[in-house]
Protein backbone atom coordinates (compact mmCIF):
# COMPACT_ATOMS: atom_id res chain seq x y z
CA UNK A 1 0.00 0.00 0.00
CA UNK A 2 1.80 3.02 -0.67
CA UNK A 3 1.63 5.98 1.51
CA UNK A 4 2.77 9.79 1.22
CA UNK A 5 4.79 11.00 3.83
CA UNK A 6 3.94 14.83 4.65
CA UNK A 7 5.89 16.70 7.64
CA UNK A 8 3.31 17.40 10.76
CA UNK A 9 3.56 19.73 13.44
CA UNK A 10 3.23 18.91 16.84
CA UNK A 11 4.37 15.47 17.56
CA UNK A 12 6.46 14.33 20.18
CA UNK A 13 9.71 12.17 20.00
CA UNK A 14 13.37 12.22 18.70
CA UNK A 15 12.79 12.23 15.35
CA UNK A 16 10.68 14.22 12.41
CA UNK A 17 6.98 13.35 12.68
CA UNK A 18 5.52 12.44 9.08
CA UNK A 19 1.77 12.23 8.66
CA UNK A 20 0.97 9.00 6.53
CA UNK A 21 -1.59 8.94 4.49
CA UNK A 22 -2.97 5.47 2.91
CA UNK A 23 -3.20 5.61 -0.94
CA UNK A 24 -5.12 2.79 -3.05
CA UNK A 25 -2.46 0.67 -4.60
CA UNK A 26 -2.27 -2.10 -7.03
CA UNK A 27 -3.90 -5.32 -6.97
CA UNK A 28 -0.79 -6.64 -8.54
CA UNK A 29 1.29 -9.76 -7.09
CA UNK A 30 -2.10 -11.21 -6.47
CA UNK A 31 -2.50 -9.13 -4.38
CA UNK A 32 -6.48 -8.20 -2.58
CA UNK A 33 -7.93 -5.92 -0.56
CA UNK A 34 -9.79 -7.34 2.33
CA UNK A 35 -11.87 -4.14 2.75
CA UNK A 36 -12.35 -1.42 0.49
CA UNK A 37 -10.32 1.83 1.34
CA UNK A 38 -11.09 4.70 3.41
CA UNK A 39 -9.47 8.04 3.69
CA UNK A 40 -7.00 6.98 6.64
CA UNK A 41 -4.11 8.38 8.62
CA UNK A 42 -1.63 7.26 10.79
CA UNK A 43 0.81 8.65 12.48
CA UNK A 44 4.75 7.76 12.33
CA UNK A 45 6.67 9.49 15.30
CA UNK A 46 10.18 9.62 14.07
CA UNK A 47 11.89 6.71 15.31
CA UNK A 48 10.77 4.45 18.09
CA UNK A 49 10.71 8.06 20.64
CA UNK A 50 7.83 8.22 22.81
CA UNK A 51 4.32 8.03 22.06
CA UNK A 52 0.98 9.28 22.96
CA UNK A 53 -2.17 7.75 23.54
CA UNK A 54 -5.18 8.66 25.85
CA UNK A 55 -5.47 5.47 27.40
CA UNK A 56 -2.24 5.51 30.03
CA UNK A 57 -0.98 1.42 30.64
CA UNK A 58 1.61 1.60 33.69
CA UNK A 59 1.96 -2.45 34.98
CA UNK A 60 1.22 -3.17 38.32
CA UNK A 61 3.76 -5.15 39.44
CA UNK A 62 7.31 -6.41 38.57
CA UNK A 63 6.77 -10.54 38.32
CA UNK A 64 10.74 -11.10 37.44
CA UNK A 65 13.50 -8.80 36.76
CA UNK A 66 16.81 -9.36 35.35
CA UNK A 67 19.79 -9.52 38.38
CA UNK A 68 23.16 -8.19 37.27
CA UNK A 69 25.53 -10.99 35.94
CA UNK A 70 27.67 -12.92 37.06
CA UNK A 71 29.80 -16.23 36.94
CA UNK A 72 29.10 -17.47 40.50
CA UNK A 73 25.12 -16.71 40.92
CA UNK A 74 22.12 -17.00 38.44
CA UNK A 75 21.87 -13.87 35.77
CA UNK A 76 18.04 -13.49 36.67
CA UNK A 77 15.31 -14.79 39.33
CA UNK A 78 11.76 -14.35 40.06
CA UNK A 79 10.77 -11.89 42.60
CA UNK A 80 8.13 -9.15 43.26
CA UNK A 81 9.62 -5.68 43.06
CA UNK A 82 8.72 -1.59 42.67
CA UNK A 83 6.67 -1.24 39.46
CA UNK A 84 8.53 -0.35 36.57
CA UNK A 85 6.38 1.77 33.80
CA UNK A 86 7.31 1.02 30.15
CA UNK A 87 7.14 4.10 28.33
CA UNK A 88 3.70 4.83 27.86
CA UNK A 89 4.09 8.81 27.84
CA UNK A 90 2.30 10.59 24.99
CA UNK A 91 1.04 8.40 22.81
CA UNK A 92 -0.51 8.62 19.39
CA UNK A 93 -3.67 8.03 18.76
CA UNK A 94 -4.21 4.89 16.45
CA UNK A 95 -6.33 5.21 12.96
CA UNK A 96 -8.67 2.45 12.33
CA UNK A 97 -10.40 2.01 8.15
CA UNK A 98 -7.17 0.88 7.03
CA UNK A 99 -6.79 -1.12 3.29
CA UNK A 100 -6.11 -4.07 4.76
CA UNK A 101 -4.17 -6.19 1.64
CA UNK A 102 -3.69 -9.36 1.25
CA UNK A 103 -0.88 -10.77 -0.75
CA UNK A 104 0.13 -14.50 -1.20
CA UNK A 105 3.19 -16.20 0.33
CA UNK A 106 6.55 -15.46 -1.73
CA UNK A 107 9.51 -13.05 -2.40
CA UNK A 108 7.20 -10.35 -3.07
CA UNK A 109 4.85 -11.11 -0.15
CA UNK A 110 8.22 -10.60 2.00
CA UNK A 111 9.36 -8.20 0.31
CA UNK A 112 6.07 -5.99 0.40
CA UNK A 113 6.08 -6.93 4.85
CA UNK A 114 9.46 -5.75 5.17
CA UNK A 115 9.03 -2.02 3.43
CA UNK A 116 5.53 -2.45 5.53
CA UNK A 117 7.41 -2.76 9.30
CA UNK A 118 10.22 -0.40 8.14
CA UNK A 119 7.38 1.89 7.54
CA UNK A 120 5.94 1.73 11.14
CA UNK A 121 3.02 -0.45 9.90
CA UNK A 122 1.51 -4.35 11.15
CA UNK A 123 1.90 -7.19 9.21
CA UNK A 124 0.03 -10.55 10.22
CA UNK A 125 2.37 -13.72 8.74
CA UNK A 126 2.37 -17.21 9.45
CA UNK A 127 4.42 -19.40 11.94
CA UNK A 128 4.69 -23.13 12.36
CA UNK A 129 2.34 -22.02 15.40
CA UNK A 130 -0.06 -19.60 14.65
CA UNK A 131 -0.16 -16.26 12.31
CA UNK A 132 1.18 -14.10 14.38
CA UNK A 133 0.91 -9.66 13.83
CA UNK A 134 4.00 -7.87 13.27
CA UNK A 135 5.57 -5.09 14.01
CA UNK A 136 8.89 -3.44 14.66
CA UNK A 137 10.04 -4.81 17.72
CA UNK A 138 12.13 -1.35 18.23
CA UNK A 139 9.29 1.08 17.07
CA UNK A 140 7.10 2.18 19.98
CA UNK A 141 4.70 3.69 18.02
CA UNK A 142 3.87 0.30 16.32
CA UNK A 143 4.18 -1.74 19.11
CA UNK A 144 1.12 0.64 20.46
CA UNK A 145 -1.05 0.06 17.36
CA UNK A 146 -0.40 -3.78 17.42
CA UNK A 147 -2.20 -3.02 21.44
CA UNK A 148 -4.63 -0.79 19.72
CA UNK A 149 -5.98 -3.20 16.98
CA UNK A 150 -6.05 -6.42 19.06
CA UNK A 151 -7.61 -4.21 21.81
CA UNK A 152 -4.82 -5.99 23.95
CA UNK A 153 -4.23 -5.14 27.82
CA UNK A 154 -0.73 -3.36 27.13
CA UNK A 155 0.99 -4.72 30.24
CA UNK A 156 1.09 -8.13 28.47
CA UNK A 157 4.33 -8.92 27.18
CA UNK A 158 5.08 -9.45 23.61
CA UNK A 159 7.41 -12.38 22.00
CA UNK A 160 10.26 -10.67 19.59
CA UNK A 161 10.99 -13.29 16.60
CA UNK A 162 14.10 -13.25 15.01
CA UNK A 163 15.86 -15.38 12.35
CA UNK A 164 18.51 -17.27 13.92
CA UNK A 165 20.45 -17.55 17.27
CA UNK A 166 22.85 -14.78 16.36
CA UNK A 167 20.07 -12.29 16.15
CA UNK A 168 18.60 -13.79 19.65
CA UNK A 169 21.60 -13.12 21.36
CA UNK A 170 21.89 -9.30 20.23
CA UNK A 171 18.12 -8.72 22.49
CA UNK A 172 18.73 -11.15 25.27
CA UNK A 173 21.71 -12.55 27.78
CA UNK A 174 21.17 -16.63 27.34
CA UNK A 175 23.11 -18.32 30.06
CA UNK A 176 24.47 -21.95 29.40
CA UNK A 177 20.91 -23.81 30.00
CA UNK A 178 19.08 -21.46 27.80
CA UNK A 179 21.83 -21.86 25.24
CA UNK A 180 21.18 -25.17 25.49
CA UNK A 181 17.22 -25.13 25.22
CA UNK A 182 17.91 -22.73 21.85
CA UNK A 183 20.12 -24.92 20.65
CA UNK A 184 18.07 -28.01 20.53
CA UNK A 185 14.74 -26.30 19.89
CA UNK A 186 15.47 -23.63 17.32
CA UNK A 187 14.06 -22.81 14.84
CA UNK A 188 10.58 -24.06 16.32
CA UNK A 189 7.83 -23.24 18.81
CA UNK A 190 9.29 -22.37 21.88
CA UNK A 191 9.92 -18.88 23.55
CA UNK A 192 12.61 -18.38 25.85
CA UNK A 193 12.44 -15.50 28.47
CA UNK A 194 15.98 -14.32 29.06
CA UNK A 195 17.58 -10.67 30.82
CA UNK A 196 17.54 -8.07 27.90
CA UNK A 197 21.27 -7.28 26.69
CA UNK A 198 22.08 -3.92 27.63
CA UNK A 199 21.67 -1.89 24.20
CA UNK A 200 18.64 -4.42 24.32
CA UNK A 201 16.80 -2.43 20.69
CA UNK A 202 13.11 -3.91 22.02
CA UNK A 203 10.94 -1.05 22.74
CA UNK A 204 9.96 -0.97 26.45
CA UNK A 205 6.36 -1.25 25.98
CA UNK A 206 7.10 -4.50 24.32
CA UNK A 207 8.23 -5.98 27.69
CA UNK A 208 5.77 -4.12 29.58
CA UNK A 209 8.77 -2.45 30.94
CA UNK A 210 10.35 -5.43 32.35
CA UNK A 211 14.11 -6.12 32.34
CA UNK A 212 13.22 -9.48 30.48
CA UNK A 213 12.76 -10.32 26.78
CA UNK A 214 10.59 -13.06 25.19
CA UNK A 215 12.90 -14.31 21.86
CA UNK A 216 11.90 -16.93 19.72
CA UNK A 217 13.07 -18.21 16.00
CA UNK A 218 9.46 -19.38 13.98
CA UNK A 219 10.08 -22.53 11.78
CA UNK A 220 7.92 -21.21 9.18
CA UNK A 221 9.95 -20.67 5.69
CA UNK A 222 7.77 -17.57 5.15
CA UNK A 223 7.87 -15.84 8.45
CA UNK A 224 12.10 -16.82 8.47
CA UNK A 225 11.99 -14.93 4.83
CA UNK A 226 9.75 -11.83 6.50
CA UNK A 227 12.35 -11.84 9.81
CA UNK A 228 15.59 -11.77 7.11
CA UNK A 229 14.11 -9.21 4.69
CA UNK A 230 13.33 -6.88 7.57
CA UNK A 231 16.79 -7.32 9.07
CA UNK A 232 15.24 -6.49 12.82
CA UNK A 233 13.40 -7.92 15.37
CA UNK A 234 9.73 -8.18 15.12
CA UNK A 235 7.08 -8.56 17.62
CA UNK A 236 4.37 -10.65 16.98
CA UNK A 237 1.10 -12.40 19.19
CA UNK A 238 -1.55 -14.01 17.84
CA UNK A 239 -3.03 -12.20 14.86
CA UNK A 240 -6.56 -12.07 16.58
CA UNK A 241 -8.48 -9.83 18.30
CA UNK A 242 -7.38 -10.22 22.17
CA UNK A 243 -9.36 -12.89 24.00
CA UNK A 244 -10.68 -14.38 20.56
CA UNK A 245 -9.90 -18.00 19.54
CA UNK A 246 -6.29 -17.90 17.80
CA UNK A 247 -5.86 -17.85 14.11
CA UNK A 248 -4.35 -20.78 11.90
CA UNK A 249 -5.64 -19.67 8.54
CA UNK A 250 -5.09 -15.96 6.99
CA UNK A 251 -8.98 -16.17 6.81
CA UNK A 252 -9.33 -16.56 10.39
CA UNK A 253 -6.67 -13.06 10.40
CA UNK A 254 -9.53 -11.00 7.85
CA UNK A 255 -12.40 -11.76 9.94
CA UNK A 256 -11.56 -10.26 12.28
CA UNK A 257 -8.40 -7.61 11.57
CA UNK A 258 -9.36 -6.08 8.60
CA UNK A 259 -9.56 -2.78 8.35
CA UNK A 260 -6.93 -2.48 11.70
CA UNK A 261 -3.97 -3.62 10.37
CA UNK A 262 -2.50 -2.86 6.55
CA UNK A 263 -1.21 -6.28 5.12
CA UNK A 264 -1.93 -10.48 5.95
CA UNK A 265 0.52 -12.83 4.11
CA UNK A 266 -1.40 -15.79 3.23
CA UNK A 267 0.61 -18.62 4.07
CA UNK A 268 -2.00 -21.67 4.02
CA UNK A 269 -3.05 -23.80 6.67
CA UNK A 270 -0.29 -23.67 10.00
CA UNK A 271 1.25 -27.02 11.04
CA UNK A 272 1.00 -26.86 14.86
CA UNK A 273 -1.83 -24.99 15.93
CA UNK A 274 -1.07 -24.13 19.05
CA UNK A 275 0.79 -21.32 20.39
CA UNK A 276 4.87 -21.81 21.21
CA UNK A 277 5.66 -23.46 24.43
CA UNK A 278 7.10 -20.34 26.79
CA UNK A 279 9.86 -21.10 29.23
CA UNK A 280 11.22 -18.68 31.98
CA UNK A 281 15.13 -18.89 32.22
CA UNK A 282 15.30 -18.16 35.77
CA UNK A 283 17.48 -19.99 38.68
CA UNK A 284 15.05 -22.82 38.64
CA UNK A 285 13.89 -23.06 34.66
CA UNK A 286 9.85 -22.54 34.39
CA UNK A 287 7.32 -23.39 32.01
CA UNK A 288 5.25 -20.06 31.59
CA UNK A 289 2.85 -21.53 29.45
CA UNK A 290 2.22 -25.04 27.83
CA UNK A 291 2.33 -25.03 23.96
CA UNK A 292 3.48 -26.67 20.93
CA UNK A 293 6.87 -28.26 22.04
CA UNK A 294 6.35 -31.02 25.06
CA UNK A 295 7.29 -30.34 28.78
CA UNK A 296 8.76 -33.58 28.72
CA UNK A 297 11.58 -33.32 25.83
CA UNK A 298 12.10 -29.88 27.10
CA UNK A 299 12.92 -31.43 30.51
CA UNK A 300 14.73 -34.54 28.54
CA UNK A 301 17.52 -31.82 27.23
CA UNK A 302 17.50 -30.20 30.96
CA UNK A 303 17.90 -33.16 32.99
CA UNK A 304 15.96 -31.58 35.56
CA UNK A 305 12.20 -30.70 35.75
CA UNK A 306 10.72 -27.12 34.90
CA UNK A 307 9.06 -24.89 37.58
CA UNK A 308 5.52 -23.51 38.17
CA UNK A 309 4.68 -19.79 37.82
CA UNK A 310 3.46 -18.61 41.24
CA UNK A 311 -0.61 -19.03 41.45
CA UNK A 312 -0.86 -15.27 41.46
CA UNK A 313 1.24 -14.77 38.32
CA UNK A 314 -2.06 -16.38 36.21
CA UNK A 315 -4.72 -13.92 37.69
CA UNK A 316 -5.90 -11.29 35.23
CA UNK A 317 -5.25 -8.86 38.13
CA UNK A 318 -1.72 -9.25 38.01
CA UNK A 319 0.86 -8.73 35.41
CA UNK A 320 1.86 -11.75 33.36
CA UNK A 321 5.09 -13.15 33.43
CA UNK A 322 4.77 -13.84 29.81
CA UNK A 323 2.44 -14.02 26.82
CA UNK A 324 -0.89 -16.11 26.78
CA UNK A 325 -1.08 -15.78 30.94
CA UNK A 326 -4.11 -13.91 31.36
CA UNK A 327 -6.87 -16.50 32.99
CA UNK A 328 -9.94 -15.47 30.23
CA UNK A 329 -7.44 -16.28 27.22
CA UNK A 330 -8.36 -17.74 23.60
CA UNK A 331 -12.07 -17.19 24.59
CA UNK A 332 -14.88 -18.08 21.45
CA UNK A 333 -18.25 -16.00 22.17
CA UNK A 334 -19.74 -18.87 23.40
CA UNK A 335 -19.76 -20.46 27.12
CA UNK A 336 -17.20 -23.85 26.70
CA UNK A 337 -17.85 -26.16 29.26
CA UNK A 338 -15.28 -29.01 29.52
CA UNK A 339 -14.98 -32.50 30.41
CA UNK A 340 -18.30 -32.91 28.58
CA UNK A 341 -20.28 -35.95 29.02
CA UNK A 342 -23.36 -35.56 27.34
CA UNK A 343 -24.39 -32.64 25.27
CA UNK A 344 -28.02 -30.47 26.09
CA UNK A 345 -30.44 -29.12 23.02
CA UNK A 346 -28.42 -26.50 21.42
CA UNK A 347 -24.93 -26.94 22.58
CA UNK A 348 -22.46 -28.12 19.93
CA UNK A 349 -19.46 -30.49 20.71
CA UNK A 350 -16.20 -30.23 20.13
CA UNK A 351 -15.17 -34.22 20.31
CA UNK A 352 -12.15 -35.98 20.70
CA UNK A 353 -11.53 -39.80 19.93
CA UNK A 354 -13.74 -42.56 18.60
CA UNK A 355 -16.31 -42.72 21.01
CA UNK A 356 -19.34 -40.92 20.53
CA UNK A 357 -21.11 -39.45 23.68
CA UNK A 358 -25.05 -40.88 24.35
CA UNK A 359 -26.59 -37.75 23.52
CA UNK A 360 -24.29 -36.64 20.93
CA UNK A 361 -27.32 -36.84 18.03
CA UNK A 362 -28.50 -33.50 20.09
CA UNK A 363 -25.68 -31.51 19.10
CA UNK A 364 -25.83 -28.18 16.98
CA UNK A 365 -22.56 -29.18 15.50
CA UNK A 366 -20.11 -31.44 15.75
CA UNK A 367 -16.31 -31.59 14.85
CA UNK A 368 -13.61 -33.91 16.08
CA UNK A 369 -10.25 -32.87 16.92
CA UNK A 370 -8.98 -36.28 16.45
CA UNK A 371 -11.15 -39.00 15.66
CA UNK A 372 -7.54 -41.17 16.14
CA UNK A 373 -7.39 -39.53 19.02
CA UNK A 374 -3.83 -38.08 18.22
CA UNK A 375 -2.82 -35.39 20.03
CA UNK A 376 -0.32 -33.16 17.92
CA UNK A 377 -3.91 -33.80 15.12
CA UNK A 378 -6.13 -31.88 17.81
CA UNK A 379 -3.51 -29.64 18.38
CA UNK A 380 -3.55 -28.66 15.16
CA UNK A 381 -7.33 -28.69 14.71
CA UNK A 382 -7.67 -27.06 18.05
CA UNK A 383 -8.41 -22.99 17.04
CA UNK A 384 -9.96 -23.92 13.48
CA UNK A 385 -12.67 -26.09 15.02
CA UNK A 386 -13.19 -23.56 18.82
CA UNK A 387 -13.96 -20.72 15.48
CA UNK A 388 -16.24 -23.19 13.36
CA UNK A 389 -18.38 -24.30 16.22
CA UNK A 390 -18.59 -20.89 17.60
CA UNK A 391 -19.79 -19.38 14.22
CA UNK A 392 -22.93 -21.64 14.41
CA UNK A 393 -23.86 -19.55 17.57
CA UNK A 394 -24.59 -22.05 19.84
CA UNK A 395 -25.91 -21.95 23.19
CA UNK A 396 -22.30 -23.38 24.51
CA UNK A 397 -19.49 -25.55 23.16
CA UNK A 398 -19.29 -29.13 25.23
CA UNK A 399 -15.58 -30.02 24.82
CA UNK A 400 -14.77 -33.79 25.31
CA UNK A 401 -12.00 -35.37 27.96
CA UNK A 402 -8.61 -34.60 26.33
CA UNK A 403 -5.42 -36.49 28.17
CA UNK A 404 -3.12 -34.30 29.95
CA UNK A 405 0.06 -35.42 28.35
CA UNK A 406 2.10 -34.68 25.80
CA UNK A 407 0.46 -31.46 23.84
CA UNK A 408 -2.59 -32.49 25.72
CA UNK A 409 -1.15 -30.05 28.14
CA UNK A 410 -0.92 -27.73 25.80
CA UNK A 411 -4.59 -27.85 24.42
CA UNK A 412 -6.33 -28.09 28.22
CA UNK A 413 -4.62 -25.06 29.12
CA UNK A 414 -5.85 -23.31 25.86
CA UNK A 415 -9.31 -24.53 26.68
CA UNK A 416 -9.18 -23.75 30.70
CA UNK A 417 -8.93 -19.84 29.81
CA UNK A 418 -11.53 -20.23 26.59
CA UNK A 419 -13.90 -21.48 29.65
CA UNK A 420 -13.18 -18.53 32.10
CA UNK A 421 -16.61 -16.58 32.96
CA UNK A 422 -16.47 -13.29 31.11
Amino acid sequence: MPAEQVPCQGQIGRGPAFKIVAKRGPQGAGGRSAKPLENVNFWKNGRSGRIRTCDPCVPNAVLYRAEPHSDKRPAYSVGFGAPQAADTRNFVPVKTGLETLVLPAGAAGAEAAARTLAAGGLVAFPTETVYGLGADAANATAVAHIYSAKGRPAFNPLIAHVPDLAAARRIGRFDARALKLAEAFWPGPLTLVVPKTVDCPVADLATAGLDTVAIRIPAHPVADAILRAFGGAVVAPSANISGHVSPTLAAHVESDLAGRIDLIVDGGAVAVGVESTIVGCFEAPMLLRPGGLSRERIEAVLGAPLSRPPVEAESDDSQPLAPGMLASHYAPRAAVRLNAQDVAPGEALLAFGPDRLPSQEAAAAVMNLSPAADLDEAAANLFGYLRALDAKAPKAIAVMAIPERDLGEAINDRLRRAAVAR
